[in-house]
């Protein structure tokens, strides 16, 4: 049984990570594809006048993203940025919706269900994040990434789940800079193995780590983009209030 689940656990492992890289190069490719298109293949419009010119470059640059902030961290500033992680919703949200999920599915079985299975699989879930969160300070601290989200500033939905998605995969450097979010992919996956400690035999395999890990980075993905989005939301109940 054990035999069997490996090699499963292993291909969804992996189908996920070409999953999330494929998922980065579409959403870094399609924009320079539709430059291209609307260079060579729409038909030519007439120019605009200059008061028109100069409206429509003003109105460009207010829909622009603003620009990233070259900044340093000190230390005491990432402890407080760590400190505040555990109280956006996600912290708790995401270790419910995972718990939730895994009672659904009867993952681990050793777990069992009702209230107990449900608590143990909520309190693992937990124990993942905060992990994950302490490896990222940890590495973050050390190669100088700022892995705090940073909202597009653009208009239109494509472009803003766009920059949602990429955030996930990528850091600020202290000079403002796009670097590879080195503690984050740490922080998932080293709380996946880590997790191998207390979880039972039939899901503390290498598969399941890798499994773990690449759906924390999927659930990162899902978040980065809610919170592009949840201004506008929140604005839109204020407004029906």
């Amino acid at each position: 049984m054990k035999r069997n689940r490996l090699p499963a656990n292993l291909a969804a492992a992996k189908a996920i990570c070409v999953c999330a890289v494929l998922l980065f190069g579409f959403t870094v490719a399609p924009g320079r594809v539709l430059r291209a298109q609307q260079k060579s293949d729409l038909p030519s419009k007439p120019e605009p006048s200059i008061n028109e010119r100069d409206a429509s470059q003003q109105q460009a640059s207010a829909n622009r993203a603003s620009p990233i902030p070259a900044q340093r961290l000190t230390f005491g500033e990432r402890v407080r940025i760590y400190e505040n992680s555990f109280l956006r919703p996600e912290s708790l949200i995401g270790p419910a919706l995972g718990a939730g999920i895994g009672q659904w599915r009867d993952t681990p079985p050793e777990w069992g269900q009702g209230a107990e299975g449900y608590g143990r699989r909520f309190a693992s879930g937990l124990g993942r994040s905060v992990i994950a969160r302490t490896i990222e300070f940890g590495v973050a601290a050390a190669d100088g990434e700022d892995t705090r989200f940073y909202p597009s500033g653009e208009t239109g939905v494509w472009r803003r789940t766009r920059h949602a998605v990429v955030e996930t995969f990528v850091s600020r450097t202290p000079t403002g800079e796009s670097m590879p979010a080195f503690s984050r992919f740490a922080g998932a996956y080293g709380a996946g193995f880590i997790a191998n400690a207390w979880e039972p035999r039939s899901a503390n395999s290498t598969g399941d780590a890798l499994e773990r890990g690449s759906t924390a980075m999927l659930s990162s993905v899902g978040w980065h983009v809610f919170r592009e989005f949840w201004p506008d939301i929140r604005n839109r109940l204020h407004h029906r209030h």
